[in-house]
């Protein structure tokens, strides 16, 4: 039986997502790291309306072409002044002004991995060509033509099996390598256009998993990103104390979210899980360049926070997100980058997990080769390191302390 403050805290969860009635005020005898959960995961207080990504959906708008246009313009017509003001506000909270408001603090190791976890902000028009082998007159760079690409809808049509066939083949997978134990209850929102998105409810216990209903090429990398955070939710040691269950590094979330992904881009991992050649080539290949895509725009949105000065204008930011823009080569409104910059930890928590991921993937490859994956050692040195609440460099060396004795 869940003590109270862990069954109110799920039913807080749930009503913040729309999935249940308001267990109403805080209990008093409630630990001050329930308090801290709770003003993380509902910041605007008892009664506050649940995230549009995760509302029950019931619009009967299917056309995703309709729902992104929607998208474009309610960006466009955001004032950009008023988005860079806000954007600078944020920055006067604290240093690093993304940590504010997280339940837990972040390590100093940590900490420092997101600080310098940047880069040059490339072009992607080049890229986006290759990906689409268009001709140089043709424009890549618009919003549509990304999104497209993104979808898998550019190039020769391909079968795209139902997201529960997808579903049952992942899940069948990683519960024979152990990273979703049976007993980890997951309700599934279903809605027609969305991203898909894991929350953690009960940990270990129970997780929320949205999925879309709308089939597009990128749902199997998805699903594989968004049940490896279910596995850190399931794998957590139950016996530790509520706080320890609930501390999520950044870093190493996603970068273990990553690696799980990064199976997409694996040729021979996608041909064991007996689908269409056709289809899981698509998946490969748009798996592939969205990673190299993503990893610009998510420089590009730290950028706009490294390279402005602290006592930086409106004006100046604004000028900084059009050259920004600029150097991506891409049509993009400055109210987009401004709003990704905003989210500070997040394209810092990707950036820096996708380095976290590499290292890790040379770890296994250096323990069990480039097939590590069909190594069930691998596998345990892996849900090992996840029952832990470490931070990202404490998973790395536990992981490589574990590669090293399956070695020798």
């Amino acid at each position: 039986m869940p003590r109270p403050e862990e069954a109110y805290l799920e039913a807080r969860v749930l009503a913040h997502l729309g999935l249940g009635a308001d267990p109403g005020p805080v209990p008093a005898s409630a630990s001050g790291g329930v308090r801290r959960l709770l003003t993380h995961l509902a910041p605007d207080g008892r009664g506050a309306p649940p995230p549009p990504l995760l509302a029950l959906d019931t619009s009967p708008t299917a056309d995703p072409a309709v729902r992104r246009a929607a998208v474009d313009r309610r960006l466009a017509a955001m004032d950009a002044g008023e988005l860079a003001a806000g954007f600078l506000e944020r920055r006067r909270t604290g240093d690093p002004w993304w940590e504010r408001g997280r339940p837990f603090p972040l390590t100093s190791g940590t900490r420092s991995r997101l600080l310098r976890c940047g880069g040059p902000v490339e072009p992607v028009d080049g890229l986006l060509r290759r990906w689409s082998g268009a001709g140089r007159d043709e424009d890549v760079t618009t919003p549509a033509f990304r999104t497209a690409l993104r979808e898998g809808r550019h190039g020769g049509a391909v079968a795209l099996p139902p997201a529960d066939t997808l579903l049952r083949i992942l899940v069948t997978r990683l519960r024979q390598a152990g990273l979703l134990p049976p007993e980890h209850r997951v309700t599934l929102v279903r809605k027609v256009w969305t991203s898909a998105v894991a929350v953690p409810v009960r940990v270990p216990g129970r997780s929320v998993l949205v999925l879309s209903t709308t089939p597009a090429v990128p749902a199997l990398a998805h699903l594989l990103h968004e049940l490896a955070h279910v596995a850190e939710h399931a794998l957590r040691a139950p016996d530790s104390t509520l706080e320890s269950r609930w501390r999520f590094d950044p870093v190493r979330s996603e970068g273990w979210a990553l690696l799980l992904e990064s199976l997409a881009t694996d040729p021979e991992w996608l041909a064991a899980l007996g689908l269409p050649p056709s289809y899981t080539e698509a998946v490969r290949t748009t798996a592939t360049y969205t990673e190299l895509l993503d990893r610009q725009m998510f420089r590009a949105a730290a950028a706009l926070d490294d390279e402005l000065p602290p006592d930086a204008t409106p004006a100046e930011t604004l000028a900084l997100a059009r050259d920004l823009t600029a150097r991506l080569r891409v049509d993009r409104t400055p109210q987009a980058l401004l709003q990704d910059a905003a989210d500070g930890l997040q394209p810092r928590a990707y950036l820096a997990g996708f380095a976290w991921r590499d290292e890790a993937l040379q770890c296994l490859r250096d323990g069990w080769g480039p097939r590590w994956w069909a190594a069930p050692a691998a596998w345990t040195a892996v849900t090992a390191g996840l029952r832990g609440d470490g931070d990202a460099r404490a998973a790395l060396d536990a992981l490589a302390s574990r590669t090293a004795a399956g070695v020798a």
